[in-house]
């Protein structure tokens, strides 16, 4: 989520970790434990222009070369709040039985300048639901922001199931004033069916003036890196953390500016697991120059230098910007494709 101001799936290597269901980038669960995960499911917007700002959806079989669905048009549209979407986040249930998309509720392409977004925007997130990826509900909103005093937006919204307490954690980046002083933080509230949510929360906020958006959080074998749970956010870098619980404490791991990337180059970093080795993906929107995701790839976590440029990848058709991957079964990949 640019806003001109902030400079910003399981491996097949044993059926016992297939049991332990790993959870994912945005709380996603194999739908069934005994099914590994066959392919990729990418939701994105593609830009500023008209039906830019809608919901994408791109499939893939290998995680980095990517086919648009639906010609490339938008698969979802909203009709509720600005009647925009950018952001989006897929979430599946832990049963695997439910999909959710919270995306922010904004449209650039309207008109609206980013101060009037960033200061008197939309508070709410567009979510809609479905029971097999393909059906989808009508668009909702749900305000998540609208109890924070002076908040001026709700962006760049993500969810990850947390089996602690068996709901999901939704967060998210709303620009307000705590202790005198207004920039981007991450929030955070807790719901169970994205119709109610808790109270929010401020979930990140760096010192100082120092802003944060474009926060996503992914869940890791036991172990692998050191780590439970990675997150990587915009927050004048591009900042890789680590924790073993995801309101516990947070460790800095470090950046990517060894790669000559920082949050003026990239921002909207999107996680994925690998389905056939033990390697992660992390992809950023270069913003800067206006091309879309760039993947680096790492087989370890537990340290930012471990992070490589690949240049095995194909975006397909559209230019792909800030969204999420969800793995598929094979089961939910030829319920997609066949429709």
């Amino acid at each position: 989520m640019r806003t001109g101001l902030l400079r910003l799936s399981v491996p097949l290597f044993a059926l016992a970790l297939l049991l332990t269901s790993v959870q994912m980038a945005g709380g996603q669960r194999a739908a069934s434990a005994q099914e590994p995960y066959t392919g990729y499911l990418m939701a994105h917007f593609t830009g500023e222009h008209p039906d830019g700002e809608q919901l994408h959806l791109s499939h893939s079989d290998d995680g980095l070369h990517w086919t648009d669905l639906n010609g490339g048009q938008p698969v979802l549209r909203s009709t509720v709040g600005t009647r925009g979407v950018r952001d989006p986040a897929l979430v599946r249930s832990p049963e695997g039985d439910r999909y959710w998309i919270v995306a922010t509720d904004l449209h650039i392409g309207s008109g609206t300048s980013w101060d009037d977004a960033m200061n008197r925007g939309s508070t709410s997130l567009v979510v809609w639901e479905s029971k097999d990826l393909v059906t989808w509900s009508e668009p909702r909103l749900l305000d998540v922001a609208g109890a924070i005093a002076d908040a001026g937006n709700a962006w760049a919204p993500e969810a990850i199931f947390d089996p602690d307490t068996g709901d999901f954690l939704v967060y998210w980046a709303t620009n307000s004033t705590v202790d005198e002083v207004r920039k981007h933080r991450i929030w955070y509230a807790r719901t169970r069916d994205f119709v109610t949510a808790s109270e929010p929360r401020v979930y990140i906020d760096r010192p100082g003036d120092q802003g944060i958006i474009d926060t996503q959080i992914i869940e890791v074998p036991d172990g692998t890196g050191g780590w439970r749970y990675y997150r990587a956010s915009g927050d004048g870098q591009l900042t890789v953390e680590a924790a073993d619980s995801l309101l516990g404490t947070w460790t800095r791991l470090g950046d990517l500016s060894h790669l000559g990337l920082t949050g003026s180059d990239v921002e909207g970093p999107m996680w994925a697991k690998f389905n056939d080795r033990n390697e992660w993906a992390l992809w950023l929107d270069q913003y800067a120059t206006g091309r879309g995701y760039l993947p680096l790839v790492s087989p370890d976590l537990g340290d930012t230098h471990n992070f490589q440029r690949t240049d095995g990848h194909d975006l397909g058709d559209t230019r792909k910007r800030h969204g999420s991957i969800l793995n598929l079964t094979s089961a939910e990949e030829q319920r997609l494709l066949r429709r």
